[in-house]
Parts: structure tokens; C-alpha cells; sequence
């Protein structure tokens, strides 16, 4: 089976995925709108202070955490997305919002050009894990370039979410999806950064997300 997203080909059709969605994820952050499971990580970010911080924002999407922090006081950013679509519309609120002189773009699968991105004092995955067979070393990689804090946003470890995923996986595979999400055992994301050196600062669960933020010892 191949690595998404370290393939060439699963990278491709993920990136295009995401970029159909594009639109309606920039209608929704226009509005202001963001998920409690977000709204409950920047806010515990935003506890420790912002002030000269760099971000690295891995499946970045439209920029709604790395923007929302830059506009709380983080000194840049740096967001990483497969989708160009996404990435567009991210530097189009970076413009509005007059903080495109603090954030940059890559486009790619993080695994794939993790050698070219800069460590960071925070790094967030918002609903990214999720998307990659190889959990184990997208953590691993992802927790390298992280100097302090490390947040994430993941699925919730009940037998509704795994309903939900479960069922998606199926529908992807009959229908031959270049994209499609993977389920894990949840519960060893907290040992995988322990075994990073970091430790968990505070977790939130809902019915279908969990949300959780380590730091580094």
C-alpha cells in the first residue's frame, strides 16, 4: 500500500482533494468561523507567550491557526499544504489581514521536503495526522522541527469516529479515491511524543475530534 502521503502519486491526489474544498474552507474563515476543537488549541497556545515565536503550520490548509496566531502576536510563520488551492487562499488572508510580510508557503507533503523546512518554536497539525499511513514517522519528523510547543488536533478514540473513518476508508477504496483517511490506535500519539521528549501540557476530547498540546522538556 502507498505511504500517503510520501508517494508521489497519493501527494498528488490529495493535494487535488483538498484544493476542491478550498473554497468552502475560505468561506467558512471569512466568516470567522473556526471549530471549537481549533478555537480550544489557539487558545491554549495563546497561554504561553506569543511574543517572537515562529510557527510551522503542517497541513496548513486556508491559515486559519497560523493566521489567527500571527494576529495574536507570533513573530512569522510557515505553512505547509499538498494543495496549492489551499495555499492560495491562505496567502490571500495573510494580504487582507496585513501579515503576508510574516508568513511563507510550501507546497508539498511534509514528509517529503521536511529537509527544507526551518525548525520552529511551536509546530500545529490540525486534523493531518489522520491522512498519513506512517503515523509513527510523521510525528517523528514533524516533532523534530519543533523547539517548543507541539500541537495537534487528531480523531476522537470511540467507536463512533472509528464508524465514521472506517466507512470513508471503505467508500475510498471502492471507489478507487486517490485520497483517503486512515485510522489509527489513537491512544500512542501522547507516548510517540514522549519518546520525542515532550510532555503533555493539556487535551480536550469531542465527539469526533480530540485536540491535545505537548512542550518539550
Amino acid at each position: 500500500m502507498p505511504n500517503c502521503c510520501t508517494n508521489p502519486t497519493a501527494s498528488e491526489s490529495t493535494g487535488k482533494f483538498f484544493s476542491k474544498r478550498s473554497r468552502s474552507y475560505a468561506r467558512a474563515f471569512r466568516k470567522g468561523k473556526l471549530e471549537k476543537i481549533q478555537r480550544y488549541l489557539i487558545d491554549e497556545i495563546k497561554k504561553e507567550s506569543l511574543a517572537g515565536k515562529t510557527l510551522l503550520d503542517i497541513g496548513s490548509g486556508v491559515g486559519k491557526l497560523h493566521l489567527t496566531l500571527l494576529q495574536n502576536g507570533a513573530e512569522s510563520a510557515v505553512g505547509v499544504d499538498m494543495s496549492e488551492e489551499m495555499l492560495s487562499q491562505a496567502r490571500s488572508f495573510a494580504q487582507n489581514f496585513g501579515v503576508e510580510s510574516k508568513v511563507s508557503y510550501q507546497q508539498g507533503d511534509f514528509m517529503a521536503i521536511a529537509d527544507s523546512v526551518s525548525q520552529a518554536d511551536i509546530t500545529m497539525l490540525d486534523k493531518v495526522i489522520c491522512c498519513y499511513e506512517d503515523l509513527n514517522g510523521l510525528i517523528a519528523a514533524s516533532a523534530d522541527k519543533t523547539k517548543t510547543l507541539y500541537a495537534l488536533t487528531f480523531p476522537a478514540n470511540n467507536l463512533f469516529t472509528k464508524f465514521i473513518f472506517t466507512a470513508e476508508i471503505a467508500i475510498s477504496t471502492l471507489v478507487r479515491r486517490g485520497f483517503r483517511p486512515y485510522w489509527h490506535n489513537w491512544s500512542i500519539v501522547p507516548q510517540l511524543l514522549e519518546q520525542r521528549g515532550f510532555v503533555l501540557v493539556s487535551s480536550t476530547s469531542q465527539i469526533m475530534w480530540q485536540a491535545a498540546l505537548f512542550k518539550r522538556l
